[in-house]
């Protein structure tokens, strides 16, 4: 059995209307890289990014994303180097209680002000909806939700009838975690939230704080095979977000996983078969009819 981590209390400073948790002066990035990884971050500037600088700062050893305005667009911090086979690893810390962000990994820039496409491990407030937080998202285009929080799942997409590109498909096999567990092991700031991202293949999985947080085979044919990472600040309220210690190692073979994360698999709820409409903005996903 799981047993999720206690939260701890979190003050705050209000600011021109934004409340900001009350964070210690020190530095935030104190760790070394990990044998085998590289840094992506220096802990000191932005050198390797580039992004719009009125939304991204380094504060106390750490990137810090956002504005105490609304964010009128998606916005990206972009790495410079591409990456196909990885084990990521990097800790964030919300200072304020609403905010969407994620960390992209093999992902292009886009047209638009630092805008990019592919996969993103979402980073929200744990006051987001439970599905969401922490699941696999596809930015831009109609992939979109691949594997939600908690989810053992194979994308795959399904030929239209009439041509087109099709419709993905989601199958999920089990809940390799509770999300109430998951979600539960999250601090708040000061304390950091660790995650693992680890990508070989069509395989995706990553961790949060130890647990398994997804699992996914992505057989979609139009799947990003290859890209750089980068980091969102999302269009919508103000908010503040803060990430450290971002390391890669390049994997040259299919890791073994085994015993590596924390899990507790249960059933998967019905309708295990789903597929997002991309058409219908915020709609939740529809069962998948029978052919």
């Amino acid at each position: 059995m799981i047993r999720s981590i206690s939260r701890a209390g979190a003050s705050a400073l209000a600011l021109g209307g934004l409340a900001f948790a009350v964070i210690p002066p020190a530095a935030a990035q104190t760790d070394k890289a990990p044998a085998g990884f590289v840094s992506l971050f220096d802990g000191k500037t932005l050198k390797g990014w580039r992004g719009d600088m009125t939304v991204w700062s380094v504060k106390d050893g750490a990137i810090q994303g956002g504005s105490p305005t609304p964010i009128p667009h998606n916005t990206f911090l972009v790495g410079e180097k591409n990456y196909a086979n990885f084990e990521l690893r990097f800790k964030y810390r919300w200072l304020t209680p609403e905010g969407n962000s994620g960390m992209q990994f093999r992902s292009a820039q886009t047209e638009g002000p630092y805008a990019m496409t592919g996969y993103q491990a979402n980073v929200v407030p744990t006051n987001a909806p439970p599905e969401r937080f922490g699941m696999l998202y596809n930015e831009l285009g109609d992939r979109q939700e691949m594997a939600l929080l908690g989810q053992k799942a194979t994308i795959t997409r399904r030929p239209a009838g009439a041509g087109g590109r099709g419709r993905v498909v989601r199958t999920v096999s089990e809940m390799v975690n509770s999300r109430e567990a998951i979600i539960g092991s999250i601090k708040p700031a000061p304390e950091w939230t660790e995650v693992v991202v680890i990508a070989y293949g069509n395989h995706i999985v990553a961790a949060i704080n130890g647990l398994l947080a997804f699992d996914a085979i992505d057989n979609d044919p139009v799947r990003m095979k290859d890209g750089v990472f980068g980091i969102q600040a999302h269009s919508g309220p103000a908010m503040i977000v803060q990430y450290k210690d971002i390391y890669v190692k390049p994997l040259t073979a299919a890791p073994n996983l085994a015993g590596r994360f924390r899990t507790n698999p249960t059933p998967a709820p019905e309708p295990r078969q789903t597929f997002k409409d991309s058409t219908k903005a915020a709609m939740p996903d529809e069962a998948l009819p029978k052919e």
